[in-house]
């Protein structure tokens, strides 16, 4: 990749700009959780809007990599199916969420279903929330930029998130988003009106792509497409997305933000899929990982390059120090404050010590991984299979699941995505075509809708 001297300028400026935030931005009370982890639940529409758009839309590589490899239907199935759940959570979740004035989805569980099934919720968020794939995609950037080794690119990328998560909290995190969400979509908008110029427009795209690009649906089949509107649900039990939304200042706030959010999805979506489609048209034996940032490189002139890989780096990031954080306070809130009935001030000085180490165990998870596809729909996968139901219950259900129910199915629908994912990877199993998703979300819901005339006295029982 080759830049010239204004390109790094402006990288160098963008990264300045996060770093100073670690100096100028306060996390609050050192004794308070609002404070820390919620910036005091007083974001307003516009850093609730910004925050929720960057933090929502990290794995741009991977997204990329759809786009590259099988064309429209990336907008169908990382944009369309999103858009009616995001439509869904906004009207009928947020208010409730921002209302609930809670801390977290194990607040949600625990006080409908107990400590136990909410300590199990506490790990399985801890997995979900970790931040490899984002730090993989980061590292990918920065080697290519600055042309170092991508291992090395890696370690330097994992530590960057903790300069100003360490000291500012959440709040920092909101600041930095905002700046996130400034650069992401400029970055952007500069690569498509380049292409159209150079190459020409759909007609160049026809001729170029494989016909299936160009269709809605691609190639797929109505199981990989079933399955990745229900991946989108992964909205309804991310903790990045109920962390934002206890954060509004009101529950007004949450639903119209959540509504505006979709918005700057739409444009974004639309502009990732047609340059990751462009991609393929002019350099079609790119690696499909870093073909959006392979075609910038090639297409954009001095300056704009600079602008489309500060949007990059920020498009990543924004993501990456929100898992961070998240995953930390799953440990230090979630879990060890709830099973040890922790202080305030104590779980915070204990998210401190887990930000490292959840940026420690992502590093090492990061280097053994290859592709970011896989790592979307897996994560995407377990999050449905083990909280979908017991999550949606709470909001939807006046006769809700016995707590041994919810306790067992988190746990075992987990283990039977896990499973049934590795083994397919692994050809091990004759029936390919089952979905991972279906399996756990089947496990999930016999386990927890099992006959109301059994009566249960412990999870033993129902095993």
């Amino acid at each position: 990749m080759k830049l010239e001297f204004l390109d790094y300028l402006i990288i160098s400026l963008f990264i300045s700009s996060l770093l100073a935030v670690r100096f100028f931005i306060k996390s609050g009370s050192e004794n308070n959780c609002d404070s820390y982890f919620l910036a005091g639940r007083k974001l307003t529409l516009p850093f609730f809007t910004a925050s929720l758009v960057s933090t929502w839309y990290g794995n741009i590589l991977g997204v990329g990599e759809i786009a590259f490899s099988y064309g429209l239907v990336n907008w169908l199935s990382q944009g369309l199916f999103w858009y009616v759940i995001y439509l869904f959570f906004a009207f009928f979740l947020a208010p409730k969420i921002n209302s609930s004035k809670l801390l977290s989805i194990p607040d949600q569980i625990e006080k409908h279903y107990g400590r136990k099934s909410a300590l199990a919720a506490a790990l399985v968020n801890t997995l979900l929330q970790t931040p490899a794939s984002y730090i993989l995609s980061l590292g990918l950037i920065f080697g290519m930029i600055f042309g170092i080794d991508t291992q090395l690119a890696t370690v330097i990328c994992a530590c960057i998130p903790l300069v100003y998560t360490m000291k500012g909290a959440y709040k920092a995190l909101v600041y930095a988003d905002f700046i996130q969400f400034c650069f992401m979509f400029l970055g952007l908008a500069c690569l498509l009106p380049f292409a159209i110029l150079k190459y020409g427009a759909w007609d160049f795209l026809a001729a170029q792509v494989p016909a299936d690009h160009l269709h809605i649906t691609g190639n797929w089949d109505w199981q990989q497409l079933l399955a990745w509107f229900l991946i989108a649900c992964w909205t309804f039990v991310s903790p990045s997305f109920y962390q934002v939304t206890y954060s509004a200042q009101d529950a007004k706030t949450a639903k119209n933000g959540i509504l505006l959010a979709v918005v700057f999805w739409v444009i974004f979506d639309l502009m990732v899929t047609f340059s990751g489609i462009y991609a393929c048209a002019v350099m079609p034996n790119a690696d499909p990982k870093l073909s959006l940032a392979l075609f910038a490189g090639q297409t954009l002139p001095v300056v704009f390059r600079g602008v489309f890989f500060a949007g990059l780096i920020a498009t990543v990031l924004s993501t990456l120090d929100s898992l961070v954080f998240s995953s930390a306070m799953s440990l230090s809130y979630d879990f060890f404050g709830r099973a040890f009935n922790l202080s305030a001030d104590k779980i915070i000085k204990l998210n401190r010590v887990f930000l490292v180490v959840v940026v420690i165990i992502g590093l090492l998870i990061a280097l053994c991984f290859t592709s970011l596809f896989k790592i979307i729909y897996l994560r995407g996968s377990l999050a449905i299979a083990s909280l979908l139901i017991p999550l949606l219950s709470i909001f939807f259900l006046e006769k809700k699941p016995h707590p041994n129910k919810i306790f067992i199915s988190i746990i075992v629908s987990f283990l039977v995505t896990l499973t049934w994912f590795l083994a397919q990877d692994q050809g091990l199993v004759g029936y390919q075509k089952i979905e991972p998703v279906f399996l756990g979300l089947l496990s999930s819901a016999l386990l927890n809708f099992w006959p109301t005339g059994v009566k249960l006295e412990s999870p033993k029982q129902l095993l």
